[in-house]
């Protein structure tokens, strides 16, 4: 667990010289100037940790008048320089050790609030790796675990097809056949039995429920077949509920697998890189764009005896269960010749990849006598999950916090999340040999193992809301890895503020794909980075504290072999056949990480660009501006304002950065010792910097909240409404404007620029 505000890792010396105003007397006024900056500097001189010494000189008497030599750089940490700990960090992650974390951690299922042993194995490894500091932080979380499930279609009361809702066991596969597998669920999904006719609803985003009312498809009472995709599956559902629908089912649709599909010729998973037949996609059901974390305690965390609040606003009231292609099959056959079909619809209903298998993609509804019971019992209960903390204390309590969630579906998660998990031990490990080198970070450096991600990142977002007041003030960024590596595309998204240190850090790591030799992981990646949404562990650092975040890792991509997304088939023998075989990706993504946490530690400066903010604020209001286009006629909205703001913020961006470079180089300057006092200036002049640095998310945070969704406090970031994974950008302006209403949208801007106006101000 962190340090608590008490803590020694969080003191910090206040070194700031107080001013006094003297009406009269510019003599006194210098003299007393002049006093009280030596007497600052007597302060630092003698109070300021040793670590913020430089290496060379040996402590901070070498500011001293006579002290030779004159040191170069400083503040630093201490036992290596900058390039000595970057070459520790290049040199030891091993494809071989991440291999055998991965082996580790896939080896039987872990489940939320069931996986208490894997986080105690991961405490004892990294403890073993030199982080002794490393603690067990336990929350009460309110959540469900499957008993049964049906699923049977009757025609004419007869019972035609009873789904299997098993993944077929594999003789090539290790953990597909485990006695203790986890059955096929969806997490917060309500129990029910329902019996009903059936409607398909494409991938059953907004806009497709908008098109079949508009449509005049009866949906009320009914049960619906969406594919997955497109937007988070629990919203899926939502809307489904509010459209008076009884139940929903859920499945992968060839149409979202690239190239390696049976229709395009290939063998299925294990002879082959299509998907496997049985495969069927657990997952979260929560309304993930709504609130995240435990339900019970929207906005404070779940700690024993914690007020526990009715939890249906944010999770499912009618069932819904997922399935396989096998068992979808006979259900969307059944549906031929009863109603519209998909090529009826718009360009967004097309390209179902099963045409193949005989299905003609009807709509429905099915007929009062061809009907679908969907059977579903769950057990709620109120139960704790273990986050794994450590702890690497700094010379400064600023804290870099990197973090992976351990919890899965299944017993294997090899891509998700245990790629992950196992880069983050690599990680450690890494860090852990600078230390026996003599290292020590001048901040601090936290590292993260959550518990609860899948379900609706319980663990993340209940210890954010648990420690808010320590994060506020020395969280500078958080480090997300979910996916290490699951393909070969590298898929970062990000605060525009880590832009320039992605794109530093991924130029100094060879690339896994060697097509042409030499080439670094920037060499083959398309330079995109997308904004921040939800669906992991960085949500609650971004979009409800202000703590500029990224995430990072190698997805799949259509040239890739399908990705057995949270089903028995992410495995480890999945990923030893077909995600990283010789486990160069998972290496790759190791170094990224660490180099990119040790240049946020190491860096006297933050290595951030306020620029590149200015830049992205600019280009997010050119990407909603359609939005205003939409609305009825007669309405017209005026972005010009808030172009304005930003220009200024531009402006004064650009100078902050300049200003932050020069002092950068200033360090550098091999001044004589009479000239001592430069130095002491000078971090006065970094500590400011880099407070600002720190502040600048903070300040396009709005504490009453978003429209609806009060927990996102981000005015520029946050899930989008009706998508729940992808970004959305001022969505308080954009979701006003699609709703029509000018006056809110018109508030909405106000508060945004102000929010921007305040981020100017922090940086003049």
């Amino acid at each position: 667990m962190p340090p608590s505000e008490t803590s020694p890792l969080l003191a910090t010396v206040q070194v700031a010289p107080q001013r006094y105003r003297y009406p009269h007397n510019k003599l006194r006024r210098a003299c007393t100037y002049s006093l009280c900056l030596l007497l600052a500097a007597a302060l630092v001189l003698f109070l300021l940790p040793s670590a913020l010494l430089p290496r060379e000189g040996g402590s901070l008497w070498s500011y001293l008048p006579g002290a030779q030599p004159y040191p170069k750089y400083w503040p630093s940490g201490n036992g290596l320089d900058y390039d000595e700990l970057t070459t520790i960090l290049l040199g030891t992650p091993s494809a071989a050790r991440a291999r055998e974390w991965s082996k580790y951690y896939t080896s039987g299922p872990h489940l939320t609030g069931k996986n208490l042993s894997q986080a105690l194995w991961t405490k004892e490894r990294w403890e073993e790796f030199g982080i002794a500091d490393t603690k067990i932080a336990a929350y009460d979380v309110y959540l469900n675990y499957p008993l049964d499930h049906r699923l049977a279609l009757y025609q004419g009361g007869n019972v035609s097809f009873e789904a299997s809702l098993e993944e077929d066991v594999l003789e090539e596969d290790s953990t597909s056949g485990l006695p203790d597998r986890v059955p096929t669920f969806h997490g917060y999904s309500a129990s029910g039995n329902v019996t009903a006719p059936f409607v398909f609803v494409n991938f059953g985003t907004y806009a497709d429920y908008e098109d079949l009312v508009n449509a005049n498809v009866s949906l009320a009472g009914k049960i619906a077949i969406a594919k997955y995709g497109r937007i988070f599956r629990g919203l899926k559902v939502k809307r489904a509920q509010e459209l008076g629908m009884v139940g929903v089912i859920l499945y992968d649709d060839p149409q979202t697998d690239g190239e390696y599909t049976e229709a395009n010729g290939y063998e299925t998973y294990p002879d082959g890189p299509a998907r496997n037949p049985s495969a069927v996609q657990r997952g979260s059901t929560q309304f993930l764009s709504f609130g995240p974390g435990d339900p019970t305690t929207p906005g404070y965390p779940s700690k024993p005896g914690a007020v526990r609040q009715d939890p249906h606003d944010f999770i499912p009231s009618i069932p819904s269960i997922p399935v396989s292609i096998n068992d979808v099959l006979p259900l969307l056959k059944a549906l031929n010749g009863h109603g519209l079909k998909a090529s009826n619809f718009n360009e967004w209903w097309q390209g179902g990849g099963l045409a193949y298998k005989g299905v003609e993609y009807n709509i429905g509804p099915s007929p009062d006598d061809l009907v679908i019971n969907l059977y579903n019992e769950q057990e709620y209960v109120t139960t704790p999950l273990w986050n794994v903390i450590g702890v690497i204390p700094g010379s400064l309590p600023d804290t870099i916090i990197l973090g992976n969630h351990r919890d899965a579906w299944i017993a294997g998660g090899a891509g998700d999340p245990n790629s992950g998990s196992a880069v983050l031990n690599e990680v450690i490990r890494s860090f852990g040999e600078a230390l026996k080198a003599g290292w020590k970070p001048l901040r601090t450096i936290v590292f993260a193992s959550w518990d609860g991600e899948e379900y609706g990142l319980l663990g993340s977002t209940e210890w954010v809301e648990e420690y808010l007041p320590w994060l506020s003030k020395s969280n500078v960024a958080y480090l997300n890895v979910d996916v290490a590596a699951s393909g070969t595309r590298l898929a970062p998204s990000a605060s525009p503020l880590l832009n320039k240190l992605i794109h530093e850090i991924t130029g100094l790591v060879q690339s896994p794909n060697q097509t042409v030799p030499g080439q670094t992981v920037r060499d083959v990646w398309d330079g995109y980075i997308g904004t921040m949404g939800s669906g992991s562990d960085f949500t609650a650092f971004q979009d409800f504290a202000g703590i500029p975040s990224y995430d990072l890792g190698f997805s799949h991509g259509d040239q890739d072999p399908v990705y057995h997304y949270h089903s028995n088939y992410d495995s480890f023998d999945w990923m030893q056949r077909f995600g990283d075989p010789e486990w160069l990706y998972h290496e790759a993504c190791t170094k990224i990480w660490a180099l990119a946490a040790a240049k946020l530690a190491e860096t006297p400066v933050l290595f951030f660009n306020a620029t590149d903010y200015g830049y992205g604020l600019e280009e997010y209001v050119d990407r909603i501006r359609p939005a205003a286009d939409k609305l009825p006629s007669g309405l017209s909205f005026d972005f010009g304002p808030l172009y304005e703001a930003i220009g200024k913020l531009q402006k004064t961006a650009i100078d902050f950065d300049a200003y932050a470079a020069d002092l950068t180089s200033q360090l550098a300057e091999d001044l004589p010792w009479y000239l001592w006092w430069k130095k002491v200036r000078l971090f006065f002049l970094i500590h400011e910097v880099n407070t600002k640095y720190k502040n600048i998310e903070r300040q396009f945070l709005y504490e009453q909240g978003l429209d609806g969704r009060s927990w996102f406090k981000h005015v520029v970031f946050a899930p989008g409404l009706w998508t729940g994974y992808s970004g959305a950008t001022y969505p308080g302006i954009v979701e006003s404007l699609e709703a029509g209403d000018v006056a809110n949208a018109a508030k909405w801007l106000y508060i945004v620029i102000e929010r921007v106006e305040a981020a100017t101000k922090l940086l003049q």
